[in-house]
């Protein structure tokens, strides 16, 4: 993929390895972790059936879903962090039906409202969205939703996925809306996931002809 840019924020390009950007000096960085991948091991290996039937059935790339997770419910420690489902409330939170909008659930924490309105079904409550695999498919599926906005680019997912869209902003080095360094953190987890992807051969080629780039769904070898 060639280089690319928002808004004349940080240019960067997605590789088989993940994210590699580079300022105005033409420094490259590539994104990862420290250490070995390991919060998207214990990710994979607890969802791993989760994980691939999502994939297939959304054509929604491991490598984005596997990013999306760890981007928004954190590092998972063995154990705790992968059974716990967190719940955030924002600011203007009610209750679960007064403010659909204002509640989300880990540990892709799509909010309430949006997990009603992408699958089609008012009557989604908490206690659906809390059943991982259902909390995973509404996110694949609001990814897939909007693939004309993003492209599987994955900088793209992340802040049409954490703002709701892609607009400008100068609150950060990508010069796209976003929350805190979520985009920072998005870079460097997509890349832990395709190191991941490699490292477990068994799931690369489900992800080769797309790896979570930029294509349509017709280029990720799954069914559309």
């Amino acid at each position: 993929m060639s280089w690319r840019s928002r808004f004349g924020g940080r240019e960067w390009r997605v590789t088989p390895d993940g994210i590699v950007s580079r300022g105005a000096d033409g420094v490259e960085e590539h994104h990862r972790t420290r250490g070995v991948p390991r919060t998207m091991r214990v990710y994979l290996a607890g969802w791993s059936d989760e994980l691939r039937s999502i994939s297939r059935d959304e054509a929604v790339p491991i490598a984005l879903l596997l990013m999306t997770i760890a981007t928004e419910n954190g590092p998972a420690s063995i154990g705790d962090d992968l059974v716990r489902i967190p719940v955030r409330r924002e600011p203007r939170y009610v209750d679960d039906e007064t403010t659909p909008d204002q509640i989300s659930v880990g540990p892709c924490h799509p909010l309430l409202a949006t997990a009603r309105e992408v699958m089609g079904d008012q009557a989604i409550d908490r206690g659906w969205l809390q059943v991982p695999a259902n909390n995973i498919r509404v996110a694949a599926r609001y990814i897939r939703g909007r693939a004309t906005v993003h492209g599987y680019d994955p900088i793209l997912v992340a802040a049409s996925y954490n703002a709701g869209s892609i607009r400008k902003s100068g609150a950060n080095r990508w010069h796209l809306r976003s929350y805190g360094n979520h985009l920072d953190r998005a870079a460097a987890w997509y890349g832990d996931a395709c190191a991941l992807l490699y490292e477990t051969r068994e799931l690369w080629s489900m992800d080769e002809a797309g790896l979570g780039r930029v294509g349509s769904p017709a280029t990720l070898g799954v069914a559309v």
